[in-house]
């Protein structure tokens, strides 16, 4: 099988994540190169074409940054990526996100009557028009922009989700939460490769809690300042830095809290080993997919502490943290009485190799398909 997948995907197939979308892109496609399937990424970003060491071409798109700004759009941009989507004749063109050239290997797959598979990054891409900007844009975006650049790619997604092959959900309640579909619809769930976690300690334990990521209004940064205003007795840490304005407001807050340590980005060994060390991750978004992060956070044996969060009730089935079910209350008195006695270590880890595993992603992925 060939499968074209496309993005700005180079950084993240060189370990270099950019975003939790990206490098589940780069493992399945690492996934399915390494059981001897054929795969290409179309990279326009990239400068210079390359080949990875599991051997997935990765293809850049000539004379990209080249032309009149405006009107390259049309002369070489478009004309350049359909010619490259053609050349691949893939059995398979995958995307992820919302992105309105997405039009490009979706209409190459029906010229060459060929399979376009859409995947969801998040729950709030299958959401309306209205509920996407006043949880995502409003405040934080001027409106040219939204017009310009977050509405196209919005209702370009909105086009795909009812035309494609195929759409590729994370859990079951987002596949509800999509509603009824003409087009098939698979459940896969988001890939962990495990062998980043040997030598990462996961059984010394402290006293704090821990964030990781982005810090944006879709993320809950209010509800995460507000958590730590009502716990004065409690020890967080963040690592992160914001990504919107209303989050900019929220860390100058947080700098003023003496049980906040913010240790802005780090690497990503660095990171797991913080994570291996906490009481439990915090989570406070209104909106994620199936979160990298709490994999991650499995894998090291540490639960989760979720304000809304739940796939499929995962937290709950599989007794890998707890849901506050959107009630700030409840996750105060959860970080505050800090026992987690039914999320027992190895369970977490066990979960996580059953269900997630890079492993076989490759032969579930195929059976679904």
């Amino acid at each position: 099988m060939k499968i074209c997948f496309f993005g700005k995907l180079s950084n993240a197939l060189m370990g270099k994540t950019q975003g939790g979308a990206q490098l589940q892109i780069s493992l399945l496609a690492k996934a399915l190169a390494s059981k001897g399937h054929e795969v290409v990424v179309i990279d326009p970003f990239l400068e210079e074409n390359f080949k990875t060491a599991e051997g997935i071409s990765v293809i850049n798109v000539p004379n990209w940054n080249t032309g009149i700004r405006g009107l390259r759009f049309f002369f070489n941009r478009v004309p350049a990526l359909f010619k490259i989507f053609k050349a691949q004749n893939a059995d398979y063109y995958y995307v992820r996100m919302r992105y309105y050239l997405y039009l490009v290997p979706f209409l190459t797959s029906r010229q060459t009557n060929t399979k376009f598979i859409l995947s969801i990054a998040c729950d709030i891409d299958v959401l309306g028009l209205y509920k996407k900007y006043t949880s995502e844009y409003k405040g934080n975006i001027g409106f040219f922009k939204y017009l310009s650049l977050a509405l196209p790619n919005d209702l370009v997604f909105k086009y795909l989700l009812k035309r494609a092959d195929i759409v590729a959900f994370q859990h079951n309640d987002q596949k509800k939460l999509a509603g009824k579909l003409p087009n098939k619809g698979i459940i896969f769930p988001n890939i962990i490769d495990l062998k980043q976690f040997e030598s990462i300690e996961c059984t010394q334990k402290c006293d704090y809690y821990i964030y990781v990521g982005s810090l944006t209004k879709l993320k809950g940064a209010a509800k995460l300042l507000n958590l730590i205003q009502k716990s004065p007795h409690v020890s967080f840490l963040i690592v992160g830095k914001p990504r919107d304005n209303e989050s900019e407001a929220v860390y100058e807050q947080l700098k003023k809290y003496s049980n906040v340590t913010l240790k802005g980005w780090l690497n990503h060994e660095q990171t797991l080993t913080l994570i291996a060390g906490a009481k439990a991750l915090i989570n406070t978004s209104f909106y994620e997919g199936f979160p990298n992060i709490f994999l991650e956070s499995w894998a090291c044996g540490v639960p989760v502490i979720s304000l809304n969060v739940n796939p499929d009730n995962i937290l709950n089935k599989h007794k890998l943290g707890v849901c506050c079910e959107g009630d700030l209350q409840k996750m105060q008195s959860v970080v505050e009485n800090g026992k987690f006695d039914e999320c027992e270590p190895q369970k977490l880890r066990s979960y996580v190799a059953e269900f997630h595993n890079f492993e076989t992603a490759a032969e579930r992925f195929m059976a679904l398909l």
